[in-house]
């Protein structure tokens, strides 16, 4: 890109349905495992209201895109550029256009997450202030050569679906905020609100995936599933802390694998805080193995 193109940048906020495309194409070229859809995209603008999302363009080719919304005591966002149109100065301009909004929502810092593999990434954002705060490590667990699980949940504890307990969602947000509150790295504790959008309205949730462990009346844990074609990724597994290591978070993930084992998805895919040693050493029990392409960094500095 030469000087003259970059003066033909436009930054211009995604709102329409073609821009969102535009977010997809971007996306795919620079992550090519990641999945998004215009339904997910749509649903993240209705129900966050301050989430702004941002494609740059050369004419009518889409070079780039990001988003930054408001987040506790700092914003969160991301830049993603097409490689080719990399060391043009497209992504300070992007960088230059979140941060301007995040100061508009009063925020001094940007937290954002990179590939653990993107070397190029993380030394343009540790050229401007970024720092890594935290890492998320993937592992996978290819469903083919696997057998549905006993869910085996412990002694007084049962654990059914969401279609079965659909009345259940202010006591699962009480389980999901001491999960948050005690993970470590945590960004903060959502508000009701912004745990139901993500939780249970999202497009990629379906109730039929998302399994809660009761003991008694009391939800004491629950887990959930995203969809994505032929591969499913969970989400939280949160258990509350009267009833954590007695084997709660096990059976909800024995549940989450029979069931996707059942449905015929490929795989299995999931994160943990790189400091959450519980979580991963249960996810190696449970026979995942590592995706470093799917790794993240966490990575936090200021607004520019």
């Amino acid at each position: 890109m030469s000087a003259l193109e970059l003066s033909q940048l436009a930054i211009t906020p995604a709102e329409t349905d073609a821009d969102l495309e535009a977010m997809i194409h971007v996306r795919r070229l620079v992550t090519p495992e990641a999945r998004p859809t215009v339904e997910n995209l749509r649903f993240n603008l209705e129900s966050k209201q301050e989430l702004i999302y941002l494609v740059a363009r050369v004419g009518d080719e889409p070079v780039a895109c990001a988003y930054v919304e408001p987040w506790t005591a700092f914003a969160v966002g991301d830049i993603a550029v097409v490689p080719e149109h990399r060391r043009h100065g497209v992504g300070s301009a992007l960088l230059a256009e979140i941060s301007r909004r995040a100061k508009e929502f009063g925020k001094e810092e940007i937290q954002g997450e990179i590939k653990e593999s993107d070397v190029e990434s993380r030394g343009f954002l540790e050229r401007r202030g970024f720092a890594q705060v935290g890492g998320e490590k993937a592992v996978v667990l290819e469903l083919e050569g696997v057998e549905a699980p006993d869910i085996d949940p412990p002694a007084g504890v049962r654990i059914a679906s969401r279609v079965e307990e659909p009345d259940r969602l202010e006591d699962m947000y009480v389980v999901g905020v001491q999960a948050d509150e005690d993970i470590p790295g945590s960004a903060g504790v959502q508000t009701f609100e912004q745990w139901r959008a993500h939780e249970i309205d999202k497009p990629t949730r379906r109730p039929e995936f998302c399994f809660l462990a009761l003991a008694g009346d009391e939800v004491v844990g629950y887990a959930a599933l995203q969809i994505f074609g032929d591969e499913a990724h969970h989400g939280l597994t949160a258990t509350r802390r009267d009833w954590r290591r007695r084997g709660v978070a096990s059976a909800l993930k024995r549940a989450e694998i029979a069931a996707a084992k059942r449905a015929g998805f490929r795989r299995l895919v999931t994160e943990s805080e790189e400091r959450n040693e519980p979580m991963r050493r249960l996810n190696e029990k449970l026979g995942f193995v590592p995706a470093p392409e799917y790794s993240t960094l966490v990575m936090k500095g200021p607004v520019g």
